[in-house]
């Protein structure tokens, strides 16, 4: 009963894989054999404290089809509890490996629960796999025929609907809305009672152990179930728009949409369509005008009606643009297409969409965005690791935890995280596992931040089975990208997380299994690039590759390798240093690890993972409120939160992450590799490079990851002795033309006097129109005497 994507999901054709498995690294095995399952209690036949709602609108997005009625569901409904389930792993290993699970069951008495309230987990019901909600409503009644549909924001995972004891359906989802038609079951304004009983993950374990559900979070006891983010009823036309996707070229430089009309009758209908676009920023731009088109939708059915391509007359300026480099203030340029659909003696059925005209192509061995270079540095936003926040209760961080909501007193919310990814120079953030509300991707919009959806299919952890579960997985992949394809900030597809890994076996991993998630995503959106994160071999088609995760087994190590990964396609590693990013040296790799892979031109470089770090960046998250992924439950706090790091712009680390990812940026290459190691403390530098008296060459690179244009790059460096702004005893200028997205090795020479003062290398980079855009004090040299 899901709402119908555009596209169905087709079979595939199973490809050859791309990298040789390797050994299990023995650091992790020892690691994960401390790991301990912390006792928690039992679910309750009684309601636990009464939790908030956790309601809010704006969670489902800006876009969607437009209701003629709707009533709000959010609130109290009778609860009865009918399964416990508890599974534990290998007492060595237990958070990897299949499972036994035991199930037990409930009293049934029915209880309250708040819907949405983050779920049952989020308010005690910790061991519950299955259970009933219900409540009675009343149907809307508009006038003439009607369509009536029961909106639930998200459900983890199963949901079967029944109307006063009939049965509508069932949908299997993950992380994304579960939808059901009830126009054959209700009376408009008529009360009815709906049940719904909802199966969580632990329902669905297999006989051999393993999730059948994309769950995203399998060493995780904390991510959502049941109902939550939202529970609406809403009422539409009969004959109604039900989805859009909006497909803009720049390379054509023309707008085309794709309307899809669901007809809830018994008989076919003629409709017409027509649209408006306008500026979200309220620009004044020359758009191309809809004309109006008639179609016919047969009986119960949802039809796609194309519209365009229409000449895109707007111009360059209109194009969506990252923050990058970052200022203050930014707003995105959005637009706005507003579609109408009427009928004879019938009410018009309206869908709102925002959208982006933007592209990013995978041109051979790069990315393009707009036609120009790009390179991505960025983060993976693993929200498990925020679900464990006690926050009234722990999970549903994502729809609960104000650092990702709307700003409120005292928090800047999700906004300002964004902005706080930008200003730290991370210009892309991959939504790891557990996907990103509409309402984050909403403002990734605006303010110009580039994502990476991806889906909770993971093989990491060898708990997904990818033959029994098959299905599940594909229709969660659909869903995904159905729901979040016009979001201007999603730039690119990781279509599963690790679904095959060296030391693991999931049934079902590799090529074929990798090769239908392609043919799925292409269905559905054949606008943007796939990838693959994790120890996958290539598919065979020129906007797919794949990012090597941990390269030579380099768990808990330094690594600055850009993989050997398929050849002629963007390279780069998806995640490298963890487990040591929870401590202060694995903190200051992520600067000097990414820096070096810069300059082996790295596509893509993303250091796993900032939480660990700099929890914080998260606003309101405190040190002490999170415990990290490895040796979980019982795993280290991070490095930093807000009540040990209430001044994170004047932290030096900080400053050489913002330093190293700062789209232009120069540096004493020799000077940076000798101190890429750091130490235990985390301190940099840590070592002054020697020079002799008189004329020395250094080797600089410059780096021009700058995507406002411009391609000359202007060099002041001054030679400072004793401090960093100390006399000045030497200097130079130089301008060089360096490509968007290209790096130049700068040789400059140096006239060193005869001291004994440390010499600090004062570098500076600025550009024709935008001044001063990196300034770095830190390279340390000391004379040695002839």
């Amino acid at each position: 009963m899901r709402s119908s994507p555009l596209f169905g999901v087709g079979s595939a054709r199973r490809r050859a894989q791309r990298r040789k498995v390797q050994a299990w690294p023995v650091a992790v095995v020892a690691v994960l054999a401390t790991c301990s399952v912390a006792a928690v209690p039992s679910a309750q036949a009684t309601a636990p404290a009464k939790a908030p709602t956790f309601s809010a609108d704006y969670l489902g997005g800006v876009s969607g089809a437009r209701p003629l009625a709707q009533v709000d569901l959010a609130g109290t409904w009778d609860f009865t509890p009918l399964k416990n389930t508890v599974c534990t792993g290998e007492p060595a290993r237990p958070t990897t490996g299949p499972m036994t699970c035991v199930d037990s069951p409930v009293s049934g008495v029915r209880t309250t629960i708040q819907v949405p309230g983050g779920g049952w987990l989020k308010q005690g019901w910790d061991k519950l796999s299955k259970a009933v909600y219900s409540r009675t409503v009343t149907v809307p009644k508009v006038g003439g025929a009607q369509a009536t549909r029961l909106d639930f924001g998200a459900v983890n995972h199963r949901a079967t609907v029944q109307v006063d004891g009939r049965t509508v359906g069932s949908n299997t989802t993950a992380y994304t809305a579960s939808v059901f038609d009830l126009t054959p079951f209700v009376r408009p304004g008529g009360r009815h009672r709906i049940d719904v009983t909802v199966e969580g993950r632990k329902a669905f374990v297999g006989s051999d152990g393993r999730y059948t559900v994309p769950e995203g979070a399998s060493w995780s006891d904390d991510v959502a179930q049941g109902i939550f983010r939202s529970a609406a009823l809403k009422v539409f036309p009969a004959v109604y728009v039900s989805d859009t996707f909006v497909r803009p070229s720049v390379t054509r430089r023309e707008l085309a949409y794709d309307v899809a009309v669901t007809n809830t009758t018994a008989r076919p209908h003629v409709v017409t369509l027509g649209g408006r676009l306008n500026s979200w920023n309220g620009a004044r731009w020359k758009y191309p005008s809809v004309p109006r088109r008639t179609a016919v939708v047969p009986a119960n059915t949802t039809s796609k009606i194309t519209m365009g391509p229409f000449a895109w007359r707007a111009g360059p300026s209109s194009y969506w643009w990252p923050n990058v480099p970052y200022k203050p203030g930014y707003k995105a340029q959005l637009h706005q297409l507003d579609i109408t659909m009427t009928r004879p003696a019938a009410p018009a059925s309206r869908y709102h969409v925002r959208f982006g005209f933007r592209e990013l192509r995978q041109t051979g061995g790069q990315y393009e965005l707009n036609g120009v270079h790009v390179n991505f540095r960025g983060d993976s936003l693993q929200g498990a690791n925020y679900d464990n926040i006690d926050f009234h209760g722990r999970s549903d961080a994502y729809d609960t935890f104000p650092g990702f909501l709307k700003p409120s007193k005292g928090n800047g919310g999700w906004p300002q995280a964004v902005r706080t990814y930008q200003r730290l120079n991370y210009n892309s953030v991959r939504i790891h596992q557990v996907p990103a509300t509409p309402y984050m991707l909403d403002v990734t919009d605006e303010l110009g931040l580039m994502i990476q959806g991806e889906t909770a299919i993971r093989g990491s952890n060898n708990r997904e089975n990818f033959v029994t579960g098959r299905a599940n997985m594909v229709q969660h992949l659909a869903d995904v990208v159905v729901r979040d394809r016009n979001h201007a900030s999603v730039l690119r597809w990781s279509q599963a997380n690790e679904p095959r890994v060296a030391f693991f076996t999931n049934p079902g991993a590799g090529p074929e299994f990798d090769e239908l998630l392609y043919r799925t995503v292409k269905m559905h959106d054949p606008t943007r690039p796939i990838s693959t994160d994790g120890d996958s071999e290539d598919l065979p088609h020129p906007d797919y590759t794949v990012f090597c995760h941990y390269d030579g087994q380099s768990f808990g190590a330094y690594s600055e390798s850009i993989c050997a990964g398929p050849k002629g396609k963007p390279q780069g590693q998806g995640e490298f240093l963890w487990w040591r990013d929870s401590t202060p040296q694995g903190m200051a790799w992520f600067g000097t690890a990414t820096m070096r892979m810069r300059e082996q031109g790295a596509d893509d470089a993303r250091p796993y993972t900032l939480l660990s770090a700099w929890a914080s960046v998260i606003p309101g998250v405190k040190k002490t409120d999170m415990r990290l992924e490895i040796s979980y439950p019982n795993g280290p706090n991070p490095v930093y939160g807000e009540d040990n790091l209430p001044d994170p712009w004047n932290n030096r680390t900080i400053n050489l992450i913002q330093d190293a990812f700062n789209p232009v940026a120069v540096i004493d290459t020799e000077f940076w590799n000798a101190n890429k190691m750091s130490n235990t403390a985390g301190a940099w530098p840590t070592v002054p490079t020697p020079l002799k008296p008189g004329r020395n060459t250094r080797s600089l690179s410059l780096f021009n990851d700058d995507l406002r244009g411009g391609e000359r790059l202007t060099i002041t460096w001054r030679l400072r002795a004793g401090t960093a702004t100390g006399k000045v005893v030497d200097a130079g200028r130089l301008t060089k033309t360096i490509p968007t997205g290209d790096h130049r090795l700068i040789p400059v020479t140096l006239d060193v006097p005869n001291t004994n003062q440390a010499l600090y290398l004062d570098l500076r980079v600025t550009k024709p129109g935008q001044g001063e855009l990196f300034r770095n004090t830190n390279t340390v040299y000391q004379v040695q005497p002839n």
